[in-house]
């Protein structure tokens, strides 16, 4: 028999014949020996936005590259079902990439990764900080998507093809969603004093999304986007700004950012008057969002008055009562406040009485 018929090149007393079945068989024990050995590392899949994180063990070819464009560019070799296009691998403290159909032969798959150079940060429509580490490249060769009918054209400095995951937030960035990219930010924050909240007065390379492309590199369950943005004219209100304590740089972020909104409540009686001797009065809080709707609120209670020790106050959940026994108090108020955590404080005169 033919030796060319084997699948393996053995010598041939170690033919049997079964060399199909050796090879199904130890294939998978072989690539975990490769792992376990020095060629194999570890790291860590990760989706999105980072919030879930696995280590794993893998190999990743290409670390001797030729080229720079070669050195942004790197294979993955990880056991079948380890990862899908659009995660992160963190690599030696940086954040790649999978883009392409990550594949497999049986034995193990293979996936391509992009070294992700920037931290992209947006706000999307419901208000809402997005973050996403992308890679940014030069695209000034291509078309960027934008058509003109004037005769003469004024061409910007740059254009960039930003690669980022397939996740819901970044498939929704919209035509014309305006970004900085720039690594200056980074040595503007590090001179800013402790106490800044804002600063718009920093010279900044802002981008302007004029191409999208969402549809070519999903593969049904995984995939990346791609949007091409050209450099566009800084606007006033480019720079940072730190929301709820933290620091961004966002585009056309409008001056009352900062601004905690304060919200109102009011309090709730049959009439502001407590009778002497009687059953106490009742006192309700009431507090709603932003948008008017009534919600949850532990209230925070005062009494101003010079004679807050002779009153009998109950506290219940939502409510307050307040109900008084000595007859020298008829005829005087007191003031009851209400107040909580990012609510504006109200209050009410309660008039004391006698009930005829």
């Amino acid at each position: 028999m033919a030796k060319e018929w084997y699948l393996m090149d053995t010598h041939h007393d170690t033919v049997s014949g079964f060399e199909t079945d050796d090879f199904e068989n130890l294939a998978a024990d072989a690539f975990n020996e490769a792992l376990d050995s020095a060629v194999g590392c570890d790291v860590e899949i990760c989706n999105y936005d980072l919030t879930e994180r696995i280590k794993k063990r893998v190999i990743i070819e290409g670390n001797l590259q030729d080229t720079r464009l070669n050195a942004m560019q790197r294979k993955i070799l990880a056991p079948v079902g380890t990862c899908v296009a659009g995660q992160y691998v963190y690599y030696k403290n940086r954040y790649w990439l999978i883009i392409g159909l990550v594949d497999d032969n049986g034995v193990y798959e293979k996936g391509v990764m992009m070294i992700c150079n920037y931290y992209l940060t947006w706000k999307n429509d419901a208000g809402e900080i997005i973050q996403r580490w992308v890679n940014a490249s030069s695209a000034s060769q291509y078309n960027n998507g934008e058509t003109s009918s004037d005769r003469y054209l004024t061409f910007r400095d740059d254009q960039i093809m930003v690669l980022t995951p397939n996740d819901d937030e970044s498939v929704l960035i919209p035509h014309g969603k305006r970004f900085i990219i720039d690594n200056r930010c980074k040595i503007y924050e590090r001179h800013f004093p402790a106490d800044t909240t804002k600063s718009t007065d920093k010279p900044l390379i802002t981008y302007n999304v004029t191409r999208l492309d969402n549809v070519l590199f999903t593969y049904q369950n995984s995939g990346h986007s791609e949007f091409m943005a050209t450099q566009d004219e800084q606007h006033e209100q480019d720079g940072y700004y730190v929301i709820d304590g933290k620091g961004y740089w966002l585009c056309d972020e409008p001056d009352e950012v900062n601004e905690t909104t304060v919200l109102s409540c009011y309090i709730e009686c049959d009439e502001p008057v407590v009778y002497n001797a009687v059953e106490p009065t009742v006192f309700t809080a009431r507090f709603t969002d932003a948008h008017g709707n009534a919600v949850d609120v532990e209230p925070h209670w005062e009494i101003d008055s010079t004679f807050t020790e002779k009153l009998y106050v109950e506290s219940a959940e939502d409510a307050i009562m307040v109900s008084v026994t000595d007859k020298k108090l008829i005829g005087k108020t007191f003031t009851l406040l209400l107040s909580a955590d990012g609510y504006e404080t109200t209050s009410v005169t309660v008039m004391i009485d006698a009930l005829i």
